[in-house]
């Protein structure tokens, strides 16, 4: 899959999952508004942040901001803000920026009424949030999104999918007869699978898609500026790779099979609920059409 934009504000652990983010880049944690707590890595030399999805790229969505607030700049190590014109001022550590301001590490960057923690390159308080962070977000066992995350992340790329446009694909997959799985070979069978499955998902995933644990056997993985075409392609290359798969356990060779649904945001849609419904009764055709193959709508 390709994407036509670099996105900064990626998932808290998109270097864990994807091995693709240094986990020494700068971050910007947000404390304020609806998203506090949420995490945006700074990956580019030059990041805007503001209200207007389509234009920045760093989307805070809070009516205090302006639509293009201000921009970060990094040169070398060090980092100057920039305000763009906006309403309600930019601050860095609650003094107003006429025009520019370097920003170092420690420094609160406040926008509006949103109030945004700047961490540097490699500090040791990176790290530790870090570590903090993917222990409270990740499934231990799988290194993937647990489903309290996912729910959140499904609601905000929702929200920035009906904001920006782009759209925004879904991929709901359990696997095929786990029960059978567990009840035969046991449960130390059942973890192999679970493991080996998404380790090989894991390294197909790009860095701005969002893959997390929904249930027992039950996966979600989110697609932000996805066709639906491109995710139902996408799916059948994850179809394909587990039906490959070569998993030993007790020197028996267990297949595995996944069925999939591939959903797509639509006008019609208010709510991000209603993207994973669609995606679930996908995944009941799936099954009802005979298991390991992908549905959409």
């Amino acid at each position: 899959m390709s994407d036509d934009k670099t996105i900064v504000a990626q998932s808290p652990a998109a270097d864990s999952l994807n091995n693709t983010t240094s986990r020494s880049a700068p971050i910007l944690l947000q404390y304020d508004g609806n998203a506090a707590g949420k995490r945006f890595v700074l990956t580019q030399n030059e990041v805007s942040l503001g209200r207007r999805a389509d234009k920045v790229d760093v989307w805070i969505d809070d009516g205090s901001v302006s639509r293009e607030h201000c921009r970060v700049t990094f040169q070398g190590t060090k980092a100057v803000v920039t305000d763009l014109g906006s309403l309600n001022h930019t601050y860095v550590n609650d003094r107003i920026v006429m025009q520019t301001a370097d920003l170092c590490h420690g420094d609160m960057l406040r926008v509006g009424n949103i109030r945004l923690r700047f961490f540097s390159h490699g500090s040791a308080d990176q790290l530790l949030f870090d570590k903090i962070y993917k222990m409270a977000v990740l499934d231990r066992m799988l290194d993937i999104f647990r489903k309290d995350y996912l729910v959140e992340k499904l609601e905000e790329e929702f929200k920035l999918a009906k904001a920006a446009g782009g759209g925004l694909s879904l991929l709901l997959f359990d696997l095929d007869k786990f029960k059978v799985v567990n009840d035969t070979y046991g449960h130390d069978a059942g973890d192999l699978i679970l493991k080996e499955v998404c380790s090989a998902i894991k390294r197909l995933v790009r860095p701005t898609d969002t893959f997390g644990r929904f249930g027992g056997e039950e996966f979600v993985i989110l697609l932000p500026r996805t066709t639906l075409d491109q995710a139902f392609r996408f799916a059948e290359v994850i179809r394909q790779t587990v039906e490959r798969l070569k998993i030993i356990y007790n020197n028996t060779h267990i297949p595995v099979t996944v069925s999939i649904g591939c959903a797509h945001i639509t006008n019609e849609m208010t709510d991000s609920s209603q993207l994973l419904k669609m995606a679930d009764v996908l995944v009941y055709q799936s099954k009802q059409g005979g298991r390991n193959r992908v549905s959409r709508p």
